[in-house]
């Protein structure tokens, strides 16, 4: 019995240790953090006007150029440059939206820097134009050793003047791994290298890379930039809203005779706005308008109907000015005296509208035929 006991289980315990024991090394290995190292090295910058000197409020990122062989890492570096030039307060025009809007102008990514930057603005609706070109990409997995190369020039343009208001370009180095000193150091390299972890630091090295370039633009200084507009347009789930600061001498009647073109739908205002008190108007309080039509476009205004619409809002887009405003929603351009008495208190110059402001249009011009032609 002691023989077959010696014989029979006690190898059967041996054979499993060295098992166990390798699993739990590959184990504690694999939950082990994979430590790349990124280069300290700055970009190079340079900038051509200072902040305060460009009004830029919206920017389109363009399609990036590839002078590499790998075709996903523009889509990647771009995508990298929109995350992180979010953070500096300007408006930046959906992706996917500056490709539909290209398309339907019939323009390919090999096209763009033969149009000009005035044209692509008015197209996609944009201050300044980022133009930007992966120059390098180099990737090498081994066993030990993981190391990435990507390399890109941006360009920021003014699209009004065709000025460069800021140019940068930089190679970001990622690597990991160096010759194991004992074989317990093999397996970590191993899962270092792993699939899951290549894609990962691909992406990590093109966000450095991308943090690194935009940090030498200038944020956009809201409170400066900003004007004190008593009209705006929020963004509530899918819809849109419009709110208005109250003014001095306003009262409810005026405001909704304002937005609505009838003073008795103060009411709707005020059932709206539960803190207020239609007697007594505290001066830059926020009020909800309900109801009031959106516009996205001026085209968008034909949906409404007259009857029930009277009055609708937009916000001024750039290269938009009264006269073209008119000639989309009148169909004559001369009618532009009617937008400007609308919002007179709030247009500070007739022949230059500031981009992001919002105005009152009325949907039909007879409501201010006779108002005076100032052109």
């Amino acid at each position: 019995m002691k023989r077959l006991f010696n014989n029979c289980y006690l190898p059967r315990i041996s054979l499993k240790a060295p098992i166990i024991k390798s699993n739990l090394i590959l184990l504690f290995l694999a939950l082990s953090s994979c430590n790349y190292y990124q280069e300290f090295s700055q970009p190079e910058i340079t900038t051509s006007l200072a902040p305060k000197e460009s009004l830029i409020r919206t920017i389109a990122i363009l399609p990036f150029k590839n002078q590499t062989d790998n075709e996903e890492i523009p889509t990647i570096m771009r995508d990298a440059v929109f995350r992180n030039l979010s953070l500096k307060g300007y408006d930046l025009i959906k992706l996917k939206q500056i490709d539909q809007r290209l398309k339907m102008a019939s323009y390919h990514t090999n096209e763009i820097n033969t149009m000009g930057n005035y044209k692509l603005g008015r197209i996609l609706e944009a201050d300044a134009l980022m133009y930007g070109t992966v120059t390098k990409c180099s990737k090498l997995f081994s066993v030990v050793y993981s190391r990435i190369t990507i390399a890109a020039e941006l360009e920021l343009v003014d699209t009004s003047d065709s000025k460069t208001i800021w140019k940068a370009n930089h190679e970001e180095l990622t690597h990991s791994g160096t010759p194991p000193m004992s074989p317990f150091a093999i397996p970590e390299k191993i899962i270092a290298s792993s699939i899951n972890v290549r894609d990962k630091v691909i992406v990590d090295t093109a966000d450095t890379l991308a943090k690194k370039l935009v940090k030498g633009i200038p944020e956009r200084d809201i409170q400066e930039i900003l004007t004190d507009f008593a009209i705006e347009i929020k963004e509530v789930g899918n819809s849109e809203v419009v709110h208005y600061k109250i003014q001095p001498n306003d009262t409810l009647f005026k405001i909704a005779r304002k937005f609505y073109g009838q003073g008795s739908m103060w009411k709707n205002i005020k059932d709206t706005n539960d803190d207020i008190q239609s007697t007594s108007l505290k001066i830059g309080y926020d009020l909800v308008l309900p109801g009031v039509p959106v516009l996205t476009n001026i085209n968008d205004a034909k949906l409404y109907d007259k009857d029930n619409y009277t009055k609708a809002v937009y916000k001024v887009k750039w290269g938009d000015s009264l006269y073209n405003i008119a000639s989309e929603l009148y169909h004559d351009g001369r009618k532009w005296p009617v937008i400007y008495e609308e919002n007179k208190d709030e247009i500070e110059d007739m022949n230059e509208l500031t981009v992001g402001q919002v105005l009152i249009l009325p949907l039909s011009s007879y409501t201010n035929e006779n108002a005076p032609n100032t052109k």
